[in-house]
């Protein structure tokens, strides 16, 4: 098997292929979000009926994401009618089931550029363990803040989850999210006490409450 890069386009083509046929294929296409930057779009994804299920679509998105996270893309989305394909590759559902397209799924890429989505009117400091099964650039613990003007999350990685038992310093998170919840609390589908487990009891309402406050700058 080997994987190919094409520009069509505005598109991005992604296919895999055996002897220079064409197995499997998808799209990648730019689109306008809700703050008028752009974000992608996952498209036309097919694989041949015979070769479903040996590999060649988890090569391609393994290279989507790779180049996604090369540009510091935040997330890519698509719509499909058959998300339990998706899901295993860490999509999840980005828009409520009333909503005239439900089955819209999304996945983070790069958690940094993701971050600066949200925003603040009040001062916001929180220690974050993010975890990610399937991209470990993805996983550490960021210090995340807002300043005190409101304004952009920013988020600087301080520790890798390898660094504990190392003799290393160890760092505890005051929370700690998957990405598949991280995008959801995002796009409104859960709260942050569904969505973080806060490593504090007595902090909960607290932290809670400091990231239920946070705007997600971006639709689709």
């Amino acid at each position: 098997m080997e994987t190919e890069l094409r520009v069509e386009g505005r598109n991005l083509v992604f296919a895999a292929k055996e002897k220079d046929q064409v197995i499997s294929t998808l799209s990648v296409s730019p689109d306008i979000g809700g703050d008028g930057t752009t974000i992608y779009q996952i498209k036309n994804a097919f694989t041949k009926g015979l070769y479903r299920r040996r590999g060649y679509m988890d090569a391609i998105l393994k290279d989507v994401f790779a180049c996604m996270q090369s540009e510091q893309e935040a997330f890519v989305f698509l719509g499909t009618r058959e998300p339990i394909v998706f899901k295993k590759y860490g999509f999840v559902d980005i828009v409520k089931l009333e909503d005239p397209f439900p089955n819209t799924l999304g996945r983070i890429v790069d958690v940094k550029s993701f971050l600066r989505y949200f925003e603040s009117e009040k001062e916001f400091v929180l220690s974050l363990q993010i975890t990610d099964d399937m991209l470990p650039e993805n996983e550490g613990i960021f210090m995340v803040h807002c300043g005190p003007e409101g304004g952009r999350l920013n988020s600087m990685k301080i520790a890798v989850p390898e660094t504990n038992g190392t003799g290393c310093e160890a760092i505890a998170a005051e929370a700690k999210v998957d990405v598949a919840d991280l995008i959801q609390f995002g796009f409104g589908l859960k709260n942050a006490k569904e969505a973080f487990k806060i490593a504090v009891p007595i902090k909960k309402d607290e932290i809670c409450s400091a990231l239920d406050n946070l705007k997600f700058k971006q639709s689709v």
